[in-house]
């Protein structure tokens, strides 16, 4: 039996460390990608090629594609995961910021799609997991910039399906609620970076009290078994919203309606209506 190949994005941390080692552990040969090199080497096995890559490069990412088939033969599957939060006001990122944000969780996944995605039709076979978030269908003050990526990934990830559906080709797209990585501690890093007149300082502290239950989460760990079990599947479900608070945050968004929705949004953040 031929080993089957994956190419994770974003494999240094988190979801991408993760599921990078739950499907190396499943017989895939499996190259690893993302901008830290010396997190990645730590992974370095017989079943894990770590390579470093910027997913704003198209020529590398290019380039690293053709050298997973020119080494491997195939590709099977493309795990996009890469990503980062800008949280702030939409008054106050900056454009340049905001064209970052989209850059990377947006532009990002759609270059290694373009890149796979020949080879793909070409085997008539393959499997693409996008990793979006919550965010991708709801929207919550000071999220607006991250929220609107992970709305694109969305909207990119539905017509990508029906467009390649007919060469065998499996489109999955897996929306994380709060899971413990180092994910949330870095937006509230970058979030210190953008500056904020005291008229929206409840906002910001709003923030913080959205994201208080990130350490009592799941770890990356249920999204790595996601992500097997979707590349896996002959016939997969298009979306998978994990863990609860996930599933719960949507449903009660299309409960409820936009205005309940908002002001329950702002309760947690314990903001006056």
């Amino acid at each position: 039996m031929v080993q089957r190949v994956a190419l994770v994005t974003g494999a240094s941390s988190g979801i991408g460390r993760a599921t990078t080692e739950l499907l190396a552990a499943n017989g895939y040969y499996v190259f690893a990608s993302g901008r830290r090199m010396g997190r990645l080497e730590e992974l370095r096995s017989n079943h894990i090629e770590p390579i470093e890559l910027d997913v704003t490069d198209e020529v590398a990412i290019r380039e690293l594609v053709d050298h997973v088939i020119l080494s491997r033969g195939q590709i099977d599957v493309l795990v996009n995961n890469a990503g980062f939060g800008q949280l702030g006001t939409i008054e106050c990122v900056s454009m340049e910021a905001a064209r970052r944000q989209l850059d990377v969780n947006v532009f990002g996944y759609a270059r290694f799609m373009q890149a796979v995605l020949p080879q793909m039709r070409k085997q008539k076979s393959g499997h693409i997991v996008n990793i979006t978030s919550v965010m991708g269908r709801i929207s919550t003050p000071g999220f607006g910039w991250y929220a609107a990526s992970k709305h694109a990934v969305e909207a990119l990830t539905e017509a990508v399906r029906g467009e390649v559906m007919e060469f065998g080709i499996k489109v999955v797209l897996i929306a994380p609620g709060l899971i413990k990585t180092e994910f949330v501690p870095k937006q509230l890093e970058l979030l210190k970076t953008v500056a904020h007149p005291p008229a929206y300082q409840k906002i910001l502290t709003g923030l913080h009290h959205l994201l208080a239950n990130e350490p009592r989460s799941p770890g990356p760990n249920i999204i790595a078994q996601a992500v097997l079990d979707s590349v896996t599947d002959s016939n997969p479900p298009v979306r998978h919203a994990l863990p609860l608070d996930s599933k719960v945050s949507v449903a009660a968004r299309w409960l409820f309606g936009a205005r309940l929705f908002a002001r329950a949004v702002r309760h947690q953040m314990k903001l006056k209506f």
